[in-house]
């Protein structure tokens, strides 16, 4: 955080509290208020792209965070708020609703100005609005991937659109149309136990492809479309299974807590493996030769190795020939997992579904040989600067189908 800013002031003495701390405050707050709405930061929201919008955007399903009515097509309005960040003086804020001309949209201003943040560097963090009531609103922002996943899996949420709205007891949004929402829901019904990973990744594509028989293949917007469906298979099978154990009180507090240590843990597996199983079809189903996962020196076990292992250990083997890809869905600090996962490749590929990350993370990446594989609806939350060094996923598969295609 900047502490150069002559606006800002510290409460007291207090410090920034711990992120892990923040964390737990964070949920706190969210469970006792009952409803958030939180997103990734884009390059759109720092000013990081040509666009002259100021401020954060706020996606029109959240509107009711902010506002008690809806914005009107053909009218502007606004409304004062003051935001709350532990350790600091609450500062001023502009919610606005932009309608008049061809604009129809929700932003956040006055906040990169008024907060302490250095804005260019929050470009893939997760910041989250709490309305502790109509003019006052706490947020909060985290950097690391184990807060944010921790986050996202305490409440359930989808953010493979980038943000999410959260009311307590309510059916969370989605983009997924009726039928499709009937067809996981008619699925699930039939599970008395999860199923394994590989297998919930493949009903996800099942479904959806059977409510949309989509002409030709595109795999960066298929991709995202089967990790969606797959999330709201997995959150009905969910709802199922544990409706049992929902019903009746627990009475004792350590089988509560085994039962919700259970829960976010499998929540965990599921998305941990979901990229890489939905990556495994997109290969095979573009004839593309590899290993899942490959196997290198000693021990080490990439996600992908191309054309497979045995190429690979073959030190006859053109190493030009060699392809590396990780998957990880997110990258802004696990990406230097994969720099020694494999001596003879020296620039590796990394597909990720991380909304956005900064100049100087690229930066480093770039130092590291690493390329960035991205679906193609995401590249416009990174720094426009930066974005011709993005890969999407139809391009790595066309460098891929060349170099093994006889």
């Amino acid at each position: 955080m900047k502490q150069s800013k002559t606006l800002w002031k510290r409460v007291g003495s207090s410090m920034q509290p711990h992120s892990s701390e923040q964390l737990t405050k964070a949920i706190q707050a969210a469970k006792q208020y009952g409803r958030f709405y939180c997103k990734f930061v884009t390059a759109n929201d720092v000013g990081l792209t040509n666009a002259h919008q100021e401020g954060l955007h706020i996606a029109k399903g959240a509107w009711n965070i902010f506002f008690e009515e809806e914005g009107v097509k053909g009218e502007n309005k606004d409304k004062y708020v003051k935001i709350h960040i532990d350790g600091y003086y609450p500062f001023e804020s502009r919610i606005i609703y932009y309608g008049k001309g061809t604009r129809n949209e929700y932003r956040i201003t006055r906040f990169w100005t008024n907060s302490p943040y250095d804005k260019e560097q929050q470009v893939g963090n997760l910041v989250i609005f709490i309305p502790l009531d109509s003019e006052n609103l706490k947020v909060y922002i985290f950097d690391t991937e184990e807060e944010i996943e921790n986050f996202e899996e305490t409440f359930s949420l989808s953010l493979i659109n980038n943000n999410a709205v959260y009311f307590a007891g309510e059916k969370r949004d989605t983009d997924l149309s009726e039928k499709l929402e009937l067809r996981i829901n008619q699925s699930a019904a039939l599970f008395e136990e999860f199923p394994e990973t590989i297998r919930l990744a493949e009903l996800a594509r099942e479904l959806f492809m059977e409510v949309y028989r989509r002409k030709g293949f595109d795999p960066d917007k298929m991709l995202l479309k089967w990790i969606e469906t797959e999330y709201s298979v997995f959150r009905a099978i969910e709802k199922n299974i544990y409706k049992p154990y929902l019903i009746e009180p627990f009475y004792e507090l350590d089988p509560l807590l085994e039962f919700a240590s259970s829960a976010l843990n499998r929540r965990k597996s599921r998305a941990g493996k979901s990229l890489e199983h939905h990556i495994d079809f997109i290969f095979r189903k573009t004839n593309i030769p590899f290993s899942h996962p490959g196997k290198t020196e000693g021990k080490k076990k990439p996600d992908f190795l191309l054309p497979s292992s045995n190429e690979y250990g073959d030190q006859l083997y053109d190493p030009n020939n060699l392809i590396f890809l990780g998957a990880k869905t997110t990258c802004k600090d696990r990406w230097r997992q994969i720099l020694n996962e494999a001596n003879r490749i020296p620039v590796k590929h990394l597909l990720t579904l991380q909304q956005g990350i900064t100049v100087n993370q690229l930066e480093e990446m770039q130092d590291e040989q690493v390329i960035l594989v991205v679906p193609e609806p995401y590249h416009k939350a990174y720094p426009e600067s930066h974005r011709d060094r993005l890969w999407t996923v139809a391009q790595f598969i066309k460098f891929a189908k060349e170099k093994y295609t006889v």
